[in-house]
């Protein structure tokens, strides 16, 4: 059982993990797609692979590609803190940058997307070196340089409803109020065992302190310290006790005589 089980795990993670490769986004005003009616849209799946590209070579065009939310998109803007993808900036060779379409990356700085989500993938820079680092305009309005990724959706379906306002994610991280439910198990055990484990060592701690073996108290010497002392002979010899001495003998009266 456990061997089936296994083997339906490896082919299922076998097929997320095989998906195709989409054809490429060349940046570059003689891409003629981007003046398509109703913008560059493409619909990639899970698994699937996407090549963004600047040729190199005469002619060449200096971008910075971001990906960023509908809001950005439509204006046209960068956000302060944006998501870099590639910088086209050596015109000698081409330039590419590869996107893996993936829920869960294990690489720290990798992508993640959702499904039925929209993404965008924008430059806000004019072509030239001079106008690399521009954060607003630029070919993405004059030549309508922009990129649609509608992920696990088909062509013809209703695009699906702002997730948060701005008809996107602003960033590839699931959006939602929390993290995704496989990290949020982990840190909720982290947190839930971190505060048992606080509560487990208190009361040891207690139950220590009560069954400690208790040592006898400490006779303070005579030369220091606080506390009550043994009382001190008065003269030389040794202290005794205090008791009731004997009265001596009282006088005889005086006897009188005539003469």
């Amino acid at each position: 059982m456990a061997g089936r089980a296994a083997a339906l795990l490896v082919a299922v993670l076998g097929a997320g993990a095989a998906g195709l490769s989409l054809e490429p986004v060349v940046w570059h005003t003689g891409n003629r797609r981007f003046l398509e009616a109703g913008g560059y849209v493409l619909y990639p799946q899970i698994g699937d692979r996407l090549d963004l590209v600047c040729p190199g070579g005469a002619g060449y065009e200096y971008y910075k590609l971001y990906l960023v939310g509908g809001v950005q998109a439509r204006r046209c803007q960068v956000p302060p803190a944006p998501t870099l993808l590639l910088t086209c900036d050596r015109p000698q060779r081409d330039v590419r940058f590869t996107i893996k379409f993936q829920e869960f990356s294990p690489n720290l700085w990798g992508h993640e997307f959702r499904r039925q989500h929209d993404y965008y993938i924008i430059t806000t820079s004019d072509g030239t070196p001079e106008g690399l680092e521009n954060r607003q305009g630029g070919a993405c309005l004059t030549r309508a340089m922009r990129v649609t990724l509608r992920v696990g959706q088909r062509p013809g379906a209703e695009p699906p409803p702002d997730q948060d306002g701005t008809g996107s994610a602003n960033q590839t991280s699931p959006p939602g109020p929390g993290p995704p439910p496989a990290r949020g198990g982990a840190e909720l055990w982290g947190a839930g065992g971190g505060a048992a484990l606080l509560a487990l060592g208190g009361a040891g701690g207690a139950l220590w302190w009560r069954r400690r073996p208790r040592r006898p108290p400490k006779t303070p010497r005579g030369g220091g310290g606080a506390g009550p002392t043994r009382p001190r002979p008065h003269g030389p010899g040794p202290a005794h006790p205090l008791r009731e001495l004997p009265l001596p003998p009282a006088a005889p009266p005086p006897t009188y005589y005539k003469v």
